[in-house]
């Protein structure tokens, strides 16, 4: 991403250029900046290193508003997430696998936890390095998998690619398609797109929005890599159409081993 802070080298070492992978991970010598997905609604490029695994975390967030597209008289109670986390490794060299899961659900108004899911795995497949306006270019096969009755089945392709615009400024795009099971639409064209403005050091915001079919959320906050391989962020998604929440303010932590 936009910011990060590559180790200085005179050269890279030969181990860098190495072959590497799950039983042989990629020295630390050669890391830079964790670089994440979140808090972006839109997705990076960008993979772990091979060899590495990295924990990415919605500690907790808030569903304010009720849905945007909801009817009048439905249900407007405040939902509290906990710990929405994808689990990342580095399988091997342009390539990672993901789980994404919703650990915990709880509704003040009704002293209740929902169940917790969808489950999704998917591998990112990073197809084309970033050079000059060349784009980073990643193949995305994703599946969400139902551990509740009221979550549907779905799963698509998709396409991630992004641009580093300048020295403090990175383009990055979603795009792709989904088919579900009911109460999902049967074929959903997902559009995102994010801009991302590193401020100062590793100190960086953001502003991007997101579509899956008709269900569109504008997201914008910050991030602060404090460490090379940890960053705290903060921010809030607000629904504009759709199954969105009206608000959805959030606090996040990132780590890299």
């Amino acid at each position: 991403m936009i910011g990060l802070t590559p180790l200085v080298l005179a050269a890279p070492p030969a181990a860098c250029e190495e072959s590497h992978g799950l039983r042989s991970p990629l020295p630390d010598a050669c890391l830079e900046v964790i670089d994440t997905d979140r808090p972006h609604q839109t997705d990076t490029p960008h993979v772990v290193p091979e060899g590495h695994t990295q924990i990415e975390s919605a500690l907790a967030a808030v569903e304010l508003g009720g849905r945007v597209g909801a009817a009048p008289g439905s249900d407007r109670s405040a939902h509290l997430l906990f710990f929405e986390d994808a689990y990342k490794f580095g399988v091997a060299s342009h390539v990672d696998l993901q789980l994404l899961m919703k650990h915990a659900e709880y509704v003040p108004a009704e002293h209740r936890l929902a169940p917790p899911g969808p489950l999704s795995v998917r591998v990112k497949l990073n197809m084309v390095e970033e050079s000059g306006w060349v784009p980073a270019v990643t193949l995305v096969p994703w599946i969400f998998l139902p551990v509740a009755p009221a979550e549907a089945l779905r799963g698509g392709p998709l396409v991630f690619w992004g641009w580093e615009l300048s020295r403090r400024l990175e383009l990055e795009m979603n795009a792709g398609l989904l088919a579900g099971a009911k109460p999902s639409p049967p074929l959903a064209v997902v559009l995102a797109s994010a801009l991302t403005a590193t401020l100062t050091g590793d100190f960086r915001v953001f502003v991007d929005v997101y579509a899956t079919g008709y269900d569109v959320a504008l997201g914008t906050g910050a991030l602060w890599a404090f460490t090379r391989d940890m960053q705290v962020d903060l921010g809030s998604y607000v629904g504009l159409s759709g199954d969105k929440p009206v608000a959805t303010p959030f606090v996040g932590f990132s780590v890299r081993r």
